[in-house]
């Protein structure tokens, strides 16, 4: 739904969202299509609301509704463009939480101390079918030379450009491979990489397009900063799509998984995303058994859980 954003392209909507009367403004059309969605859909009077923006909260308290069930998947703090104004916000939007689907073992430690609302550790997920499934390689990547050692994401400010540049320098004569919509915050650091040798950054490809993409890489990267805070909390799905295309990953540690040599490996710092990367590209591959520690996140298991923890909760409604 076309709730408050803290900041899109455009700069008239975010000169309105900057003052009160705009964020109002903004908040009150979105209802409006809300509610005449709803009557257009047939929904029932007194619906169940998953919630996951808590720009919702205004709409969210004059709905008519069963049971509300807010959908952490990301801390609404964590990007670039948050603004000061969107704190006030998140204390609105949780109480009105019959319980919290949370991403991560980090962020249900956190929010344990910020709500006495039940907490569901869900985790992340994946379209096992969809990225398991043998694509052909993208001419794009072909003609370029192996070992290809791909992020494929969005370029946010999570990223560390060290860690780039020891997978760059590392790359055994290969290619370091970027896949994925630019961000203002990282655009003049992506395009200096992007000059250097042996390093193809190649823009956003449709969802569609992306498990091929990633079957053809020979390692999936996650080269965030490690230390930054939402880093620390974030599950990212890339983890679960690159294990089902295949692929072995490097990542910043995750709470919520265990390290499992050489198919899914941690790194902190520059140094030991370079040890990794070796450890990877020294393996014998094994796209069955990475396949395997992505299953269990398969997002038709994960919905079916979220299912249950609704209904049981119907009955109290």
């Amino acid at each position: 739904m076309p709730f408050l954003k803290p900041g899109t392209k455009s700069p008239l909507y975010n000169a309105a969202a900057a003052t009160a009367p705009g964020r109002w403004a903004i908040e009150a059309a979105a209802e409006r299509y809300l509610n005449g969605m709803l009557r257009k859909l047939g929904v029932e009077p007194e619906p169940v609301v998953l919630a996951s923006n808590i720009y919702t909260a205004g709409a969210l308290s004059r709905l008519r509704k069963k049971l509300v069930l807010y959908d952490f998947n990301d801390s609404p703090f964590q990007f670039s463009v948050s603004p000061p104004w969107a704190h006030g916000y998140w204390p609105r939007t949780i109480r009105q939480a019959d319980a919290v689907f949370v991403v991560s073992e980090f962020y249900r430690r956190q929010l344990a101390g910020e709500t006495d609302r039940p907490l569901i550790l869900l985790g992340n997920g994946v379209e096992m079918a969809h990225f398991e499934a043998p694509r052909d390689v993208p001419a794009d990547l072909a003609s370029l030379p192996r070992p290809l050692i791909g992020y494929v994401g969005l370029l946010s400010h999570f990223l560390d450009f060290d860690m780039l540049e020891a997978l760059r320098r590392n790359r055994r004569g290969g290619t370091l491979v970027l896949v994925g919509p630019g961000s203002p915050a990282t655009d003049a650091a992506v395009a200096e990489l992007g000059r250097r040798e042996g390093v193809a950054v190649l823009g956003p490809r449709p969802y569609e397009q992306v498990p091929a993409y990633m079957q053809a890489l020979d390692v999936g990267v996650i080269p965030f900063r490690a230390n930054d805070p939402f880093v620390q909390g974030i599950n990212p799905n890339k983890v679960y799509q690159y294990l089902a295309a295949g692929l072995p990953v490097l990542t910043t540690p995750l709470l919520d998984l265990q390290e499992s040599a050489p198919d899914l490996l941690f790194a902190t710092d520059d140094r030991s995303m370079s040890q990794a990367l070796a450890t990877a590209l020294d393996a014998p591959a094994d796209r069955d058994r990475r396949r395997a520690l992505a299953r269990p996140h398969d997002w038709d298991a994960l919905a079916a859980r979220m299912v249950h923890e609704i209904e049981t909760r119907l009955p109290a409604a």
